[in-house]
């Protein structure tokens, strides 16, 4: 299928309009990294890339990122984002197959090793997952080329500012950077310009766009990522 491309061995994106799903095979077990909206039959098509047992990772609950959540059990995400997701539960889906995924947890699936990075502000439980023998970050929305949505329930401007600050401190443990919208792979280079644009936008440098639809909010455009704020 078109929407399946393949990285490597053992490592596709799922391509959705405007989003994208991660899948990771390892050796007994195989890593889904978030859902999508919900338009693909991820599921069925999975099935077609490996006959191993696959759970699943949310980056965060944005609707774009668990559309088939209701088809996997269990589904991990970290503690801080369970509220965000409880408040919007897709059809389908059950607090009961949630559990937690804590900072610096290993998830080992033997060929990938994924480390749990806590990165708040895009939504209080966002994270991302850093292979550090690869060198790869899997950045969900904090980290891209595209628009970051900083605005409604759960967005913190300054918790964002934060965890960027703190990717630009761990940004020597990777090369490339799979985000989940925009262009792909990014390099370490981009996350100082959207530190920068946070900066810029706070302290009222950048000037207000209408957004792309209609929207409560406005675009705010930097060097290298836009702001929905």
């Amino acid at each position: 299928m078109d929407n399946i491309i393949k990285v490597m061995e053992h490592f596709w994106l799922i391509e959705e309009t405007g989003v994208r799903a991660f899948l990771f095979e390892g050796d007994q077990k195989a890593m889904l990294i978030d859902t999508g909206f919900g338009t693909l039959p991820i599921r069925e098509m999975i099935a077609g890339l490996t006959e191993l047992p696959v759970f699943l990772v949310n980056t965060h609950t944005d609707r774009d990122h668990i559309g088939c959540n209701k088809d996997f059990r269990p589904v991990y995400m970290h503690p801080a984002e369970m509220d965000h997701y409880r408040n919007q539960l897709p059809e389908g889906c059950r607090m009961e197959d949630v559990c937690p995924l804590w900072e610096g947890d290993i998830i080992d699936l033997g060929y990938w090793k994924f480390e749990v990075i806590l990165t708040p502000g895009h939504t209080p439980g966002s994270i991302m997952l850093l292979e550090r023998e690869k060198r790869m970050l899997i950045a969900g929305d904090s980290i891209q080329d595209g628009n970051i949505y900083m605005f409604g329930p759960g967005r913190n401007m300054q918790a964002f500012q934060c965890s960027i600050q703190k990717m630009i401190n761990m940004s020597e443990a990777f090369d490339s950077i799979w985000p989940s919208h925009g262009s792909y792979p990014l390099t370490a280079d981009i996350i100082p310009g959207i530190l920068q644009g946070a900066q810029d936008l706070m302290a009222g440098k950048l000037e207000g766009q209408e957004p792309p639809r209609p929207m409560p909010c406005k675009r705010y455009v930097c060097d290298v990522v836009s702001f929905l704020y």
